[in-house]
């Protein structure tokens, strides 16, 4: 019966634990936590039904079956990396499609971004893919990603840190001439407020506040992208959440009890180790890593 391997990432990551000898040099070499290691080995392990490595106080050492297993991984290891390096080669100059994919909140800090990339680089088709879920860089979906919340710890992957997002609650001040400025968080009761579809962007801290604390009599509108709630409490439609510094593009808005209430989020730089290193993501890296720079005070 022929055996199916569910993920080929498992295969890999077992690879370098038997190139290595141990959990935690692998994890090093491979920029994970030694638990994604340990949980990936028995993954794999389970799928074949068989053992893969002797456990020892030193670390682990291949079985026979290892041994035949890891033979085969060896020698397509070393036709990707010839194959990877090919690529790369061949991938030296700006042009063709770069991918970056995000949530829709963040496009409005990354237009200057993409602004000046297009400016350096227009042989370059750039390409926004704005959706909540996380597109697979291993499987090519995207290029770059630019990420919220805990750092990533997919395996192959490089992340790095580019900012820490703070948000606040706003509203337009159209908005509160008609329904007065919240004082206090007990002012709030008689207020409108804008969050997120469910199912669509729970991860959200202030969509999810708003849900956790407020009735859902006073949410007066749900919308499935974060760009779009950007919008409609731009438009007075209530009071939202909003990065800060999203929220300094629209000189109407006001903040509404920031002393009180404030989320917030780190931001990643998110790519794939094949790709980390050619020509168009490296310059759109720095670019993103330049931007977010802090300033000297």
């Amino acid at each position: 019966m022929a055996i199916e391997f569910s993920d080929w990432q498992d295969i890999k990551v077992a690879f370098e634990v038997a190139r290595r000898g141990t959990l935690t040099s692998a994890a090093e070499a491979l920029g994970v936590h030694h638990s994604t290691v340990l949980r990936r080995i028995n993954h794999l392990e389970q799928s074949l039904n068989a053992r893969l490595f002797h456990r020892h106080a030193r670390g682990y050492t291949v079985t026979e079956t290892g041994a035949k297993l890891f033979a085969t991984a060896e020698q397509i290891n070393e036709q990707l990396e010839s194959l990877h390096n090919s690529i790369m080669a061949a991938d030296t100059t700006l042009s063709g499609s770069l991918l970056l994919t995000t949530v829709s909140g963040f496009i409005d800090l990354l237009a200057p971004v993409c602004e000046e990339f297009q400016k350096q680089h227009p042989n370059v088709q750039l390409e926004i893919l704005l959706d909540q879920k996380r597109l697979r860089l291993d499987h090519g979906q995207a290029h770059i990603a630019v990420r919220a919340g805990p750092r990533p710890d997919e395996g192959d992957y490089i992340a790095q840190h580019l900012y820490s997002s703070e948000s606040g609650l706003y509203a337009h001040e159209r908005y509160l001439q008609r329904m007065g400025t919240p004082k206090s968080l007990t002012d709030l009761r008689e207020h409108h407020f804008i969050s997120g579809v469910q199912g669509f962007n729970s991860r959200v801290p202030y969509f999810a506040w708003v849900d956790e604390h407020l009735p859902a009599s006073q949410i007066s509108l749900r919308v499935s992208e974060t760009s779009d709630a950007n919008r409609a409490i731009a438009s007075g439609l209530g009071i939202g959440g909003m990065q800060n510094d999203i929220a300094r593009l629209y000189p109407q808005l006001q903040p509404v009890l920031h002393s009180e209430l404030s989320w917030r989020s780190d931001i990643w730089l998110v790519t794939h180790h094949q790709m980390h290193r050619s020509a168009k993501v490296q310059a759109f890296a720095q670019l993103l890593k330049q931007h977010f720079r802090p300033q000297d005070v």
